[in-house]
């Protein structure tokens, strides 16, 4: 039988060679990743897309065909796994036929047949390689300099000799705080901020690095810099040391092992930087100090002598001298995406007649400064400060000159000079968010070029795309779509990337995520890292902290807990990755739990004497708060309940748990019944106070019964449709809003006549008023706002109006990752065309329409393999295929559902 198989892989193979489909096969993954190095999941899942160039109506994968080696050279007899030819149309999450070995190297490449039974050829080889599955497999100690301080920054090295050239080399490093890992002095890759953060205090991300082409036989080197980055917050600094853990796993090519491992045998020295200017918390996360006498570049090269330096000292990474769980990054790193130039130089005179030299840099960001210095004597001293805004603003918390506010939230920097022109200051572990960048202590007047930034983030790379007739709705999805980026600094959405860095549920999550992170970016891998970031920040009594992964519990809400569900849930839809739901189950059953425990006569109360743990909505348009026993609080969290029992129990139907639901269906009827019956007003028809959010809510969490659904449709749609109307919601209201308002074709008039308004508050306000980047409130220039930033997740996310009404692009749970789709686009009046691409699992979706002749005409393009579920407003839903489709029908107005 075997030789049978053999005998047809072997015909297969040879009659691709010769009779091929028009379709290839590209992206190859593994574990949503493209050549991931280290990845600790011992049996992977690896997917293709198909591209058909004929755009052949029907097409389809009918077989694949899997080949699977330890080097590229021995894939032609596939050494680790030869799938044969299996007759399937699953190419997304085909799970490997083996396991894999601890720290070893493979490479792969798949060939699929198509609708008619043609093979492809042979798509171009991929690569992944396994990370270190055991705590047995890391032979090295954790280690830290033997008596430094916590601000310094630590040069670590260590010497090598190998008698042979390199065949593979790879670099595990674990480090409690940042590292840079360098090989014979050259950087292995251009990762900044390595690793992306998790919760130092229980786990640990390991980065891999190939080193092989860095290696050499003979005398090498492998060296380190470190900082201390997280360790030192408040969160986390009672709990963690300063430390790292380092393997070198490596073979020749004559076929011996080597290796390396951190131990005291490693010398180490402090740097010639340090952090510099806060305790790295709420307000004061500071900047770095570079001393430029100290300055040296060939620390990490062979033929530096260290024999002054000191001998490394074994520590443990926690102070209860255990350790944190060990983990693979498996995410995208923290990397620098693009330079910003200096737009203006002002000279402002300050009080003492001192001049600082303000770069304007054409648009918020979060970074690098890199800045050049002439004409400096020997120990000089250069202050870099930030700021988000340029004008006067008192109240602003932050240094002054004079009036004048220049450093907006502790972000400073120094440079002290060793006397020589071009001396250079630049970032390396600290960065920061705004677009002011000020130079105090020059000799001689800067000019333009002296000053750079540098972009940084750890979203995945932008995928969707939109462009429309409106100008302004572009710029609008621009700056949503650098916003996030920009939030988004080291492996977790931030509120903000300078006042507090924290991972909060509310705005990191749901609009953010639906609306922005999933249409917009690859964001599968982000999105399974901060699920499991969320299950590590779960407290024993089930509830979970405000902020994941760091540890902070002041501000939060009942919409906090419900992010693990809500990702979980939202993520299947577009990547169809069961896996997700069973990370969420369990936490969020533990969550619902702990809520119980606080339901009285069918209603959820406050689990908290600080209504500061029970908000509701939160900075809407006047500033508004809701918290504590607030009605308006009360409310809105009982339909978040109910909103969060419902996704529970569709992720356990999913998973085939529906005898685990009964209880939870119980609980949402009762919940749902209750919330009605208590705040719903018969002669108002509406709930509460009646405002847009009160309305947009229960309609969302079925909180509404059926048959009174019409009347507060007709009732948001009346209190949207004045003329002075706003979208009126804050940062914690976007996802149940804006998830009614785009369910309903009847909407989107009236949400295209809000978001084309520049007054304020509102999208349009915000560009009009210069903004590049999202705000934290709509009041951006209000005395009472001073102090709030520029750059914030508070409002991201409305980029999911463009997607999901007006190309009317969404998922469907029957045949999740986008196998199934539905496309029902919004024809508005104030618009000519659109057009929107989405990159899904089996390749890319378009949507578009425009005006002709009285005419609305559409494209669509259903990738291969896939589904559309379409409705064009003519009364007639069509079923398409994949492959490339027109349709014509006359321009009206779309009917009400």
């Amino acid at each position: 039988m075997k030789t049978f198989l053999l005998f047809l892989t072997v015909l297969l193979v040879t009659l691709s060679t010769t009779i091929t489909a028009a379709v290839t096969v590209s992206e190859l993954r593994c574990e949503h990743l493209t050549n991931p190095l280290g990845i600790d999941t011992p049996v992977p899942r690896l997917s293709w897309k198909i591209v058909d160039p004929d755009k052949t109506q029907g097409q389809h994968q009918t077989a694949y065909h899997i080949l699977v080696a330890t080097t590229p050279e021995k894939l032609a007899h596939a050494d680790v796994w030869n799938s044969g030819v299996v007759k399937s149309e699953q190419s997304h999450l085909v799970p490997c036929g083996f396991k894999l070995q601890s720290g070893q190297d493979y490479y792969w490449k798949v060939q699929v047949w198509d609708k008619d039974g043609k093979p492809s050829a042979w798509s171009k080889t991929a690569r992944f390689s396994a990370g270190l599955f055991e705590r047995s497999d890391w032979k090295g100690e954790w280690i830290q300099h033997p008596n430094t301080t916590p601000d310094k920054q630590i040069w670590f090295r260590k010497k090598l000799t190998l008698d042979a050239d390199v065949a593979s080399a790879f670099i595990f490093a674990a480090s409690m705080g940042y590292h840079e890992l360098y090989v014979n002095g050259q950087k292995a890759d251009e990762r900044v901020l390595a690793p992306v953060l998790s919760r130092i205090d229980k786990r640990v991300l390991y980065v891999t690095y190939d080193v092989a082409p860095l290696l050499k036989k003979g005398e090498n080197v492998v060296a380190l810099w470190y900082d201390a980055g997280w360790t030192r917050h408040s969160g986390f600094v009672k709990n963690v040391n300063q430390a790292f853990l380092l393997q070198l796993n490596g073979t020749t090519k004559d076929g011996k092992t080597f290796s390396l491992q951190s131990d005291t045998s490693w010398k180490c020295a402090e740097s010639y930087s340090r952090y510099y200017g806060g305790n790295f918390r709420y307000n004061e996360f500071g900047g770095e100090e570079i001393d430029g006498r100290n300055y040296r570049s060939d620390w990490n090269t062979v033929t530096f002598n260290d024999d002054s330096w000191k001998n490394a000292a074994k520590i443990s990474p926690l102070k209860n001298e255990t350790e944190p769980i060990l983990s693979a990054q498996m995410m995208e790193p923290s990397r620098i995406i693009k330079t910003v130039s200096a737009t203006e130089i002002v000279p402002i005179k300050t009080d003492n007649g001192d001049t600082i030299w303000r770069f304007d840099m054409g648009e918020q960001f979060t970074g690098y400064v890199d800045a050049t210095f002439n004409g400096l004597a020997a120990g000089d001293v250069i202050d870099i400060k930030i700021s988000n805004n340029s004008k006067d603003a008192a109240g602003v918390q932050g240094e002054k000159a004079g009036s004048l506010v220049i450093c907006e939230f502790n972000q400073k920097q120094r440079y002290i000079a060793r006397g020589e022109n071009g001396e250079q200051f630049r970032n390396r572990f600290n960065y920061f968010g705004g677009r002011y960048i000020h130079l105090i202590g020059l000799k001689q007047p800067p000019k333009l070029t002296d000053v750079t930034g540098y972009v940084i983030t750890s979203a995945g790379k932008r995928t969707g795309s939109f462009e429309c007739s409106e100008p302004l709705w572009n710029k609008i999805y621009e700056i949503d779509r650098f916003t996030f980026e920009m939030c988004t600094p080291e492996g977790v959405t931030v509120d903000c990337p300078h006042r507090e860095r924290l991972g909060y549920a509310v705005e990191g999550t749901f609009q953010t995520m639906w609306g922005l992170g999933l249409p917009c970016f690859d964001s599968a891998a982000f999105y399974v890292k901060n699920i499991r970031d969320w299950k590590d920040v779960q407290f024993p009594n089930g509830k979970f902290c405000v902020v994941a992964p760091q540890i902070c519990d002041d501000y939060g809400s009942p919409l906090c807990g419900a992010a693990i569900t809500t990702i979980a849930w939202e993520h299947y839809l577009v990547y169809g990755d069961k896996n997700v739901l069973e990370a969420a189950y369990e936490p969020g059953k533990r969550w619902l739990e702990f809520l119980n425990n606080y339901v009285v006569d069918g209603q959820l109360t406050p689990y908290s004497k600080n209504p500061g743990h029970f908000l509701g909505d939160w900075l809407l348009p006047g500033g508004r708060l809701e918290m504590g026993d607030n009605v308006l609080a009360i409310f809105y969290n009982n339909c978040i309940y109910a909103m969060t029992l419902e996704q529970w129990i569709k992720i356990a139907e999913e998973l085939g748990r529906d005898q685990e639901t009964s209880v939870y269906r119980e609980r949402l009827a009762v919940i749902r019944k209750k919330t009605h019956e208590k705040y719903y007003n018969a002669q108002t028809g509406s709930y509460v106070n009646g405002d847009q959010l009160r309305t947009a809510a229960p309609l969302y969490a079925g909180v509404v019964p059926e048959n009174l659904r019409a009347v507060m449709l007709n009732h948001l749609e009346k209190i949207m449709s004045k003329e002075d109307s706003y979208f009126d919601v804050g940062s914690f209201g976007r996802y149940p809003y804006f998830k009614t308002l785009f369910a309903y074709p009847q909407f989107q008039e009236t949400v295209a006549k809000i978001l084309a308004k520049t007054t304020y508050p509102g999208y349009g306000y915000f560009v009009n008023q210069g903004e590049t980047v999202l705000p934290e409130a709509w009041e951006i220039n209000l005395a009472s706002r001073v102090n709030r930033t520029h750059i914030h997740t508070s409002y991201t996310g409305i980029s999911g109006w463009f997607f999901k009404c007006l190309a009317g692009i969404e998922p469907l749970a029957d045949n999740a990752g986008y196998r199934q789709f539905s496309i029902r686009p919004s024809v508005v009046k104030h618009l000519t065309h659109i057009n929107a691409t989405l990159e899904t699992p089996y390749g890319l979706i378009e949507s578009g329409w425009h005006l002709e002749n009285n005419n609305v005409i559409f494209k669509i393009i259903v990738p291969v393999g896939t589904e559309a579920i379409v409705d064009l407003g003519d009364g007639e839903v069509k079923h398409l295929t994949s492959g490339f489709y027109q349709f014509e029908r006359p321009q009206k107005e779309q009917k009400k559902k």
